[in-house]
């Protein structure tokens, strides 16, 4: 296992040349060779200044491995220390990165994970190294997973069991120190050191692995710091000092940017700079096109820190709480830890609108102890169609919700449904919690709406039907697009299938807006694509109203509309 001192490759080079991106006008560098390297983006943006490169060492140290009721002693030990460390990096951490580190919290709190040490303890191994293996076994399951974002938080169990091991070790977890502005570039980062970064010198992030997903990734997406993964071991060679201009929009990465190159950068940057103060002034505006249309944005969240970061960027709300993160991680929240969550969520939005979709497990969401193992999960046992396979689970959600909206305006929809007998179901079932609310003498609300996502083509082709029995639909265009083509959305041996502005998915989408209008329910889009500014307009030039997408996109999104008219020709 490599260790976390983290220390230059060289010393700085080239003081003379600037030192970020925007610093006032000095002379452009010395000509060398340049260097295109292709990443991957994770985070759009432009920077430009020299290197800062970070490697990890191995330790040196040989380990002394004591009696097994010493070494247990000295792990649980370890657990406190670092559960305390972690607890202090999140009083560091954004509101909607806060979440990061709780979970490393429950990492470390996990009897499978601690039995798992102390099993490899007591045949003989040290606290470390029983750490090291469990860690190692713990990362390689969650990598394995088919969801992309899941697979992902392997980077933060790693992040939390190496903590742990650093402790019994002794040695110090060094942060990673900025002499000044830079470029950083590392093989990967964890959650813990990215946080523990002077921003203000930090211009922009390359990593030669990692993920779009990983959380060091989601990081700097919050911070707004331009970063390309994937970008090869060769980045790593790169002398300190060196110039590095990285466009983290399109993953590419230059090294000695030539004089033309450079000069591009420069004016490019400007011109971003202007155009984020531009956006900043709509942050307050509500979005209305050049004809005079109103659309409304609202954010796709997770949690209350998320919901807090996305009112706090223009939001108008949420169009979509994913109401199943507290579920993926093989926990059973009860009635009443799903109320605690549901309340803290609607009043996080300040009074404005929340909608929850219920449990949405099953396909790339898989659940241990919940989902089952099928040949073709996505046309499995998913969405509400788990949800009524399992009325317990479903009874108690219902309930929970129910009384959450009592907090604030609440809307509840139903993902997956390929019937109007679905929604009945599901309906009827929303009708037993009331009955066992009632029962029980406890206050709900008798207010909430309740909606359709609209994403599969049979919701779709009967939404005059579906119409007539909800209060809203949603369309999720990431399984409406996945399902009218054929294609497995997480397969990248067919992402070119994968094209939500297709005719077909746009006639669909046409007429679902067209059934939502003659019932008179508005309709919504959910899904990823909505934070493409360009497809944005596309779906409000096709008769959509409004648009729920990640928080950060909601200012390029709005700049796009209030800039374009609704009609077209």
């Amino acid at each position: 296992m490599t260790e976390k001192d983290l220390t230059p490759r060289a010393p700085m080079q080239d003081t003379s040349a600037p030192a970020c991106a925007n610093s006032t006008e000095q002379a452009a560098p010395a000509q060398l060779p340049m260097q295109q390297i292709a990443g991957t983006s994770a985070c759009a943006g432009l920077a430009l200044g020299p290197v800062r490169v970070v490697t990890r060492r191995s330790s040196a140290l040989g380990r002394i491995v004591l009696e097994p009721p010493r070494e247990t002693s000295l792990f649980k030990t370890a657990l406190v220390l670092a559960k305390d460390e972690i607890a202090k990096l999140s009083e560091m951490a954004s509101e909607s990165d806060k979440a990061i580190f709780t979970f490393q919290i429950e990492v470390l709190n996990d009897h499978g994970l601690q039995d798992e040490v102390l099993g490899y303890i007591q045949s003989g191994s040290g606290a470390a190294d029983a750490m090291e293996r469990a860690e190692s076994l713990y990362t390689a399951k969650i990598r394995s997973l088919p969801d992309e974002y899941l697979s992902q938080r392997a980077g933060d169990v790693q992040d939390a069991c190496r903590r742990v091991v650093d402790i019994l070790d002794g040695r110090p977890r060094e942060q990673i120190t900025l002499d000044g502005p830079c470029v950083l570039i590392a093989d990967e980062l964890l959650p813990s050191e990215l946080i523990s970064i002077d921003r203000k010198l930090l211009l922009g992030l390359v990593t030669s692995g990692g993920s779009t997903q990983s959380h060091a990734s989601i990081i700097a997406r919050t911070f707004g710091i331009p970063a390309v993964v994937m970008a090869g071991p060769e980045v790593l060679k790169v002398p300190e000092g060196t110039i590095c201009a990285l466009d983290g929009g399109t993953g590419e990465v230059v090294i000695h940017p030539d004089e033309a190159t450079y000069a591009r950068y420069t004016h490019r940057i400007h011109l971003a700079r202007r155009r984020t103060l531009s956006q900043e002034r709509l942050r307050t505006q509500p979005c209305v096109t050049r004809d005079g249309v109103r659309v409304a944005l609202t954010a796709n969240c997770s949690g209350p820190q998320d919901i807090a970061q996305a009112i706090s960027l223009g939001a108008e709300g949420v169009g979509l709480l994913r109401s199943e993160f507290l579920f993926l991680d093989g926990n059973l929240p009860d009635e009443a830890e799903q109320l605690g969550f549901y309340r803290s969520c609607i009043l996080a939005a300040g009074g404005k609108p929340v909608t929850i979709r219920t449990l949405d497990i099953g396909a790339d969401k898989d659940v241990s102890g919940l989902t089952l193992t099928e040949a073709n999960p996505a046309l499995g046992l998913r969405g509400l169609r788990f949800s009524l396979a399992r009325p317990d689970l479903f009874l108690a959600q219902l309930c929970a919700l129910l009384k959450a909206g009592l907090a604030g305006p609440l809307r509840i929809m139903f993902p997956m449904v390929a019937s109007v007998e679905d929604f009945d179901r599901a309906m009827e079932m929303v009708a037993q919690a009331r009955d066992t609310l009632t029962q029980r003498g406890e206050a709900f609300s008798d207010t909430i709406e309740f909606g359709v996502m609209v994403e599969t083509p049979a919701a779709a082709l009967l939404s005059d039907e579906l119409a007539k029995r909800a209060d809203f639909f949603s369309i999720g265009t990431n399984d409406l697009t996945q399902y009218v083509h054929a294609v497995d959305r997480i397969n990248p041996a067919v992402t070119s299938y994968f094209t939500p502005a297709s005719p077909a998915v746009l006639r669909l989408i046409r007429l679902t807006v067209g059934n939502a209008e003659q019932a008179g329910i508005p309709v919504s889009i959910c899904g990823e694509s909505a934070a493409d500014p360009d497809l944005a307009l596309l779906y409000v030039q096709a008769g959509i109203r409004r648009l729920s997408m990640s928080a950060p996109s909601i200012l390029a999104v709005k700049e796009r509309l209030m800039d374009a008219t609704a009609a077209t020709g």
